[in-house]
């Protein structure tokens, strides 16, 4: 009778820490961490919250990681309804426990370029035919992740955005940048690519 005793208190107690504490996922609703045709968004900056709330607009369950229990952007994903999960993105059993083997995709967008290829490389291991995107702000940083394996594609977002603007600054009608292998082209409001080509992988 005691042990019963003591379990009873036990789930009481913890039930009641799920409901009203701060956790930060959920058992139902919003914020349970999803099973299957999900995303994992590994880093919860300004680039991994925005990415998580347009994937959810989209219609596509999320769930994100981040290393920092107080983060500032953590307190927000929990007040927007966000599954978020405190641990290592390139931890192999935290991904396993996220069923990264049934996931669409996994993307790595923390602020440390070196901590996004472990992640990819994580990843990579535990379900090798998962889309990964990876963020890598350094050109030195891209080529490393291009000798350490081939993860897929590797594009310079900041020449891109460079790209565009040049474009705009010389009287281009560009309204959107198209990348063709390691060259991106402007195109006009009516589908038209521009004739000059910029390279954008170095």
């Amino acid at each position: 009778m005691l042990v019963a005793l003591l379990f009873a208190a036990a789930f009481t107690g913890g039930l009641v820490e799920r409901l009203v504490g701060r956790n930060l996922t959920g058992l139902l609703g919003r914020r349970a961490v999803p099973r299957s045709d999900h995303v994992v968004v590994v880093g919860l900056g300004q680039v991994g919250l925005r990415l998580c709330m347009l994937l959810r607009t989209c219609g596509i369950a999320v769930v994100a990681i981040d290393d920092q229990t107080d983060g500032e952007n953590v307190g927000h994903a929990r007040r927007l309804g966000l599954p978020v999960v405190i641990g290592r993105g390139a931890d192999p059993s935290l991904l396993r426990r996220l069923s990264l083997d049934h996931a669409i995709a996994l993307a790595a967008v923390t602020a440390d370029d070196l901590q996004n290829i472990k992640v990819a490389l994580a990843a990579h291991a535990e379900a090798r035919d998962l889309r990964v995107v990876l963020r890598a702000g350094s050109n030195a940083t891209g080529g490393e992740t291009r000798s350490l394996e081939r993860l897929g594609h590797v594009r310079d977002v900041h020449r891109i955005g460079a790209v565009y603007i040049a474009g705009l600054a010389l009287g281009s009608a560009a309204a959107h940048v198209v990348v063709d292998g390691d060259t991106a082209h402007l195109r006009d409001a009516d589908g038209d690519l521009e004739r000059c080509a910029y390279p954008v992988a170095g």
